[in-house]
């Protein structure tokens, strides 16, 4: 039985009883339904199109034709509310500028400021666009409901009177004309505003790019409301300038009561970066400026709070960022005016902050701080007060704490507290500094300072300042690029600061290849390093175990990175006002050739005469003894005396040490023998510290003992008096002679030479030798000199020596080309007496010294006077010798 349920056991279906197969009847109506849908929608568009453009057009038309009446009532409405003048270049009314607005237009606009001597305008623009409501030219009412201002500049002014420039409307009676101005909103695109207070030295400069301004209430009461993007090119208060080149996003709502002359600012912000600044308050001009105002910064930053100051504040912390949360909060109340200032109020601090620099990314971590500034209770500078208390935080992991009082900014007050345990590396790489290449170490200071500043420097000594003080170096390293080229390692020490004066305990290092230790007292070293013109008196005792002054030369003379460049700045550079008072002592000390040891001395400087009483060397085989001064006092001539003695100074290595004395005729090679004596010398240098030889004087006293003369050239040509090979190497017994130096020549009196050559035993020399190297010497030979005896001369007074057969040679010339050969001349002995002094003379009127006469020379007496010589045969050379003049 097939039921309701069939054999499939589905449901039955019964779409072909109630639908029949008519499918594509459906979908031909449908599309029909479907198209005709599609043409009335078509048709409303077109007729609802064609009315907007109907209208359109007639309001184009409209405009059109009442053009000229619509810009006539403008005109005669701006003359109604203006006081001023204004220059428009030519007017327009459009439709479009400010759709579905209907716009009068001015281009080329520039506006006088109510001021009458004022010459500055208030406003060049190069359109305003004034709009109505298109529906207000059927009504023939015409309200000016918005206003835009377009690429221009707006310079508000107030005058040193107290009077404004932008006094320019008149009070609005003539609501019943046709045409009136009920501003809602203004506009600002790329305008600048400038405002000018010349009675309190401030100036104002915006750049508004895009701003919005609402404007409602009535003649009493406004409300203002803007916001917009701007960039503010700087508030300049006094002769610092704030908010210098700052973009910033505007929002602000301001409340005009005219009646009570008071601008209330409603809770606005300023964004600035990521930072957003809170400012709200009341300002009010009824008379004096009356100023109550609160800020607050929220999401801020350094770099951020840096911006917003002057250059001059921001510049040394410029580079550096920020993390972690950094706050402040201020308040201004009171009045603003020539004469009073309002009261300032800031508080500011820091979280659990870092501070970093960029390039170095060196940080500051894990920093606290807590601090204040108010200007006091009258509001002036000698009432204000800074204050930063808790000061902690970690650099390179190593801790450091402080505070600060600082007050009376007039007659400044100040109390210093700091304690740290600094690595030098980690804080140069923080706080870079342009004269240090690199540094290591470490430091641990403590100190503190209380006292009056102004009081300090007038009068460091005597001002009631209390410092203290203790800094610890351990191994601290540093190299200098400018100053000093050698680096400065090892250092290690203790200083103590006790009120103005500093101890230095131990403290040692390394400069370069030299080594120093340091112990004494610098009084009134404070006020040196802080202030400028301070004297600063040393009293310190300094060791040494080597000193390579080659080096330091070098280092004093050439900037690091610039080996050989030597510096040309004038004179010796001993500083006016720093006094010494050292005791030396050097084990070693290298100088170009010369090698020193056990060097003992005290050096003093004051008022840059430096003065050695005593100075003690060992050097050449001998010792030296040195006194002397250096005059620094004028950098174009430095003058240095001295007074040496010298005892068994070996001539060869006085000769190498100071490099033959600059010539070629007699070198260190060719001497032997020992130097004891005496040398009084004032020696010019110029500012490039090189030696003046036309200024040079000089005595020197002294006598060589086993004197050796070895290859000596002028003494080959000497072949008649023995064998060249004993002219090879001669020796001499005590050589005893005064020296003088002067006008760029030495003078030799006249002295006798003892040698070993038999014939020629007994050498009386005398001569002059010049430092252009040109030579001229007088010897006498005597022939036999066991002949000698005394002779009494009455006539003389006395008893003369006189000589017997005797040779007289004379060697001149300059030490490349030189000549030996006989005397021309043969005066008797009372012309050799002074032929010495006739010589000094004559050398002394052809080069007069420019400082002082030359000393005379005198001859050396004798006791005796030989006779005449008698004539006699020329002498023959004998066997195996020859003569050659």
């Amino acid at each position: 039985m097939v039921g309701v349920f069939g054999k499939r056991n589905t449901l039955p279906t019964f779409g072909a009883l109630f639908f029949p197969k008519t499918r594509g009847v459906c979908r031909n109506g449908f599309r029909i339904r479907k198209k005709n849908f599609a043409v009335r929608a078509i048709k409303f568009l077109a007729y609802g199109l064609l009315t907007v453009v109907l209208l359109l057009g007639g309001l184009g038309v409209g405009l059109w034709l009442g053009q000229e009446r619509i810009i006539g009532l403008f005109v005669a409405a701006i003359n109604r509310q203006l006081r001023t003048t204004v220059r428009v270049g030519h007017f327009d009314l459009s439709w479009w500028q400010e759709f579905p607005r209907v716009s009068v237009s001015l281009y080329a606009v520039r506006l006088q400021g109510s001021l009458p001597q004022d010459t500055t305008a208030l406003a060049r623009l190069q359109a305003i666009h004034c709009a109505f409501n298109a529906w207000d030219v059927l009504g023939g009412r015409y309200s000016i409901r918005t206003v835009t201002l377009q690429r221009g500049a707006v310079n508000i002014r107030r005058n040193q009177a107290g009077e404004f420039n932008y006094l320019i409307l008149r009070p609005d009676s003539a609501s019943t004309e046709p045409m009136r101005f009920a501003v809602e909103q203004m506009r600002l695109q790329d305008v600048t505003l400038r405002y000018a207070d010349s009675t309190l030295r401030q100036a104002y400069t915006v750049q508004a790019y895009d701003v919005k301004a609402s404007v409602e209430g009535n003649d009493q009461q406004l409300q203002l409301r803007a916001a917009g993007p701007m960039q503010v090119a700087g508030l300049r208060l006094g002769p610092d300038t704030y908010f210098r080149n700052q973009d910033l996003l505007l929002s602000t709502v301001l409340r005009v009561d005219r009646a009570r002359q008071m601008l209330t600012i409603e809770p606005s912000s300023l964004r600035i970066g990521e930072a957003t600044y809170a400012v709200q308050g009341t300002v009010g001009w009824a008379g004096p400026l009356q100023l109550d105002v609160r800020a607050e910064g929220q999401n801020t930053d350094l770099p951020g709070l840096l911006a917003l100051l002057p250059r001059r504040l921001q510049r040394p912390l410029a580079a550096y960022r920020s993390g972690g949360q950094v706050y402040f909060r201020s308040a201004v109340k009171g009045e603003l005016s020539a004469r009073h200032n309002p009261r300032v109020d800031v508080q500011f601090g820091c979280r659990d902050a870092s501070f970093y620099h960029p390039d170095t990314e060196q940080r500051i971590e894990h920093v606290f701080l807590t601090g204040s500034f108010h200007n006091g209770r009258l509001a002036t500078a000698r009432t204000a007060e800074l204050r930063l208390q808790d000061v902690r935080g970690r650099l390179g992991n190593r801790p450091f704490s402080g505070s600060l009082r600082y007050t009376n900014l007039r007659d400044p007050d100040i109390a210093l507290r700091v304690a740290a345990e600094l690595n030098v590396a980690d804080v140069l790489r923080f706080h870079p500094v342009a004269a240090v290449q690199a540094a290591g170490g470490s430091v641990r200071l403590k100190g503190e300072l209380k006292g009056k500043l102004r009081a300090f420097r007038q009068n460091p000594a005597r001002a009631a300042l209390s410092a203290t003080g203790d800094m610890q170096l351990r191994g601290v390293s540093l190299r200098l690029r400018r100053y000093l080229a050698v680096p400065l390692t090892r250092l290690s020490g203790e200083l103590l600061l006790r009120r103005n004066d500093v101890a230095v305990t131990n403290l040692s290092g390394r400069l370069g290849r030299s080594d120093f230790q340091l112990n004494g007292l610098f009084h009134n070293a404070l006020a040196w390093a802080l202030l400028p013109r301070q004297p600063l008196h040393v009293e310190a005792d300094a060791t040494a175990r080597y000193v390579d002054a080659d080096e330091l030369l070098r280092a004093m003379k050439a900037p690091a990175g610039k080996a050989g460049a030597v510096t040309r700045a004038g004179g010796l550079p001993l500083p006016a006002g720093v006094d010494l008072a050292v005791n030396a002592h050097i084990e070693r000390l290298r100088f170009r050739r010369l090698r020193a040891r056990a060097i003992r001395g005290t050096v003093n400087l004051r008022n840059q005469l430096l003065t050695c009483p005593q100075l003690t060397v060992r050097a050449a085989g001998g010792e030296a003894t040195l006194r002397g001064t250096v005059d620094a006092r004028r950098p174009e001539l430095l003058k240095v005396s001295a007074v040496t003695s010298c005892r068994q100074l070996r001539l060869d290595s006085l000769f190498y040490v100071f490099e033959d004395f600059g010539q070629d005729f007699i070198r260190y090679r060719q001497l032997r023998g020992q130097l004891t004596g005496t040398a009084e010398a004032d020696v010019y240098l110029n500012a490039q510290l090189e030696p003046l030889p036309d200024r040079l004087e000089a005595e020197v006293r002294g006598s060589i003992r086993h004197g050796e003369l070895l290859d000596f050239a002028p003494a080959q040509r000497l072949s008649m008096l023995a064998s060249r090979e004993q002219l090879r190497h001669l020796r001499f017994d005590e050589l005893t002679n005064t020296l003088y130096v002067q006008s760029r020549t030495v003078y030799i009196p006249e002295m006798e030479i003892r040698s070993n050559v038999r014939r020629a035993a007994v050498i009386r020399l005398t001569g002059t030798h010049t430092f252009d190297q040109q030579m001229d010497y007088h010897l006498t030979i005597p022939l036999l000199p066991g002949l000698r005896r005394p002779a009494f001369d009455v006539a003389a007074g006395g008893v003369v020596t006189r000589s017997g057969p005797e040779v007289r040679l004379r060697v001149w010339g300059s030490e490349d080309n030189f000549r030996v050969g006989p005397e021309r001349a043969r005066p008797d002995a009372s012309q050799g007496r002074t032929a010495t002094a006739a010589t000094t003379a004559a050398a002394t009127t052809a080069a007069p010294s420019p400082t002082t006469a030359p000393a005379p020379v005198p001859a050396r007496p004798r006791s005796w006077q030989a006779p005449a010589p008698k004539p006699k045969k020329p002498a023959q050379p004998q066997p195996g010798e020859y003569f050659e003049f």
